[in-house]
């Protein structure tokens, strides 16, 4: 885990360093302190109007099995990061704390609390890289993959797919959020054996570039590749000339039909798209093939394709890769993992920060959500627990160290909530050109409590 990071000459910034050598202190001097902590994101870029939170299943799954290694053990030891009795206290780690979550795929909104962990102060710490990152990866790629499928709707967006990814790792999480999104298109056999989705009756093989310039010619190709597969074969048809591209791909349709068989459809991949779509369109039509589907790529995102729908053109799907998984437009996320609470015996001492921009608030933490008249969302009220001001969004996954629920959602479960968050919410927020900031409150009571907490550690 560690072993490559010793290389370096300077590790004094290394960021494990810090959570390990934190804990050591905190498991001699606070050993049976309990701390709240809070995981939250502090704001919106301008070009987003909500975030859809991802990796909540994740992060239970780990949490519940977190364990440290005998090696890593060892260099934390032999670089006195960490004591021997603090080395003995991780080679028997198990999570004894409570955690509380949003459900993975709720619509939520900049510094409300979407993981809470109650757990020893030393426990509570060890998880601060680990949360950050998983929280990050998952809640980009989820709200990316909504805000394009909302502005796809009703045409078909065929998945993120992994191509151009950072590395496997992001490409399988982009699919699952594409996935829980409600999206089609995956081209990773290890995503349907990891998440555990069945595989596609009816698969579309795609004949791509490098498999069509394999060929003497382009019929050629397309002949052959629907040989093989010909039932749900899509062609790119503009690897030398779209012109020739669809001529070919017409050729082709054609014979399949002497077979009983249909071309499922045609991918254009470059150039003007909608001037080349309409073209496309035209073609096929002219030759009844009115059933040919029309696929369109080439850097799309969801700006492009909110152009491309506003001009009617006649695509009937759109494939997004790299501004997909890459997150483009806005690429990072300012998660951060506070500390609200800490409790010695029966002596409970609230924390906040007041650094300038970076505020945080004290107590044990609940976001209320309430709906209109017409069942629609319209207010979010960051709260204590134990208040009951709404709809309850922070639910308890974890109690002392065990699940609380029988089985984790499965991912057409997580599909299911998410589709029902998204109809809950009025349709502006969804708006990729408009700003709409949803209303957001702090509870008279928690307000209270963080003036409180101010004037104390400002009389100290």
């Amino acid at each position: 885990m560690f072993s490559y990071l010793f290389e370096q000459k300077d590790l004094t910034g290394f960021e494990y360093f810090q959570i390990f050598s934190v804990s050591n202190i905190w498991y001699k001097e606070k050993k049976n302190d309990i701390a709240t902590f809070d995981l939250y994101i502090r704001d919106l870029p301008e070009n987003r109007n909500f975030y859809v939170l991802g990796g909540i299943n994740e992060i239970v799954e780990n949490i519940i099995h977190w364990k440290y290694k005998d090696e890593d053990i060892k260099i934390l030891l032999k670089h006195k990061v960490i004591d021997k009795d603090f080395a003995l206290y991780l080679k028997n780690f198990s999570f004894s704390g409570n955690l509380y979550a949003m459900k993975e795929g709720t619509i939520f909104f900049p510094n409300e609390p979407i993981v809470r962990v109650e757990a020893p102060a030393t426990e509570g710490n060890l998880f601060t890289l680990f949360l950050i990152n998983t929280i990050t990866s998952n809640t980009l790629f989820l709200t990316k993959v909504v805000r394009v499928a909302e502005i796809t709707k009703p045409k078909i967006l065929l998945g993120i797919y992994g191509t151009r990814s950072q590395s496997f790792e992001s490409s399988l999480k982009s699919m699952r959020a594409s996935y829980i999104a409600g999206n089609a298109g995956f081209n990773l056999p290890t995503f349907f054996t990891k998440y555990k989705i069945p595989f596609y009756k009816n698969p579309i093989n795609i004949a791509y570039h490098a498999y069509i310039k394999s060929f003497d010619n382009e019929l050629l190709a397309m002949r052959t590749f629907v040989s093989y597969f010909p039932k749900g074969a899509s062609l790119m048809i503009d690897t030398y000339d779209i012109n020739s591209g669809i001529k070919n791909a017409v050729k082709v349709a054609k014979e399949l039909e002497q077979i009983k068989q249909r071309l499922y459809g045609v991918i254009i991949d470059s150039g003007d798209l909608y001037n080349n779509c309409l073209m496309v369109r035209k073609y096929l039509d002219k030759f009844n093939l009115k059933y040919v589907k029309i696929t369109l790529a080439s850097n799309l995102d969801e700006y492009k394709i909110d152009y491309l729908i506003r001009k009617n053109t006649p695509a009937d799907s759109f494939l997004v890769v790299t501004e997909g998984v890459t997150v483009a437009d806005a690429p990072k996320l300012e998660v951060v993992y506070k500390m609200a609470k800490i409790q010695h015996k029966n002596k409970i001492r609230h924390t906040i920060k007041l650094a300038k921009n970076k505020v945080s608030l004290p107590g044990d933490k609940q976001v209320f959500r309430l709906k209109n008249k017409d069942g629609k969302y319209y207010k979010d009220i960051i709260g204590l627990n134990n208040e009951n001001l709404g709809e309850k969004l922070l639910i308890k996954f974890i109690s002392n160290g065990k699940l609380t629920v029988k089985n984790l959602p499965n991912l057409d479960q997580i599909k299911n909530y998410l589709s029902k968050q998204i109809n809950s919410f009025p349709k502006v927020i969804f708006n990729i050109k408009k700003n709409k900031i949803y209303k957001i409150q702090i509870s008279k009571n928690l307000k209270k409590l963080f003036i409180k907490v101010k004037k104390e550690i400002l009389l100290n």
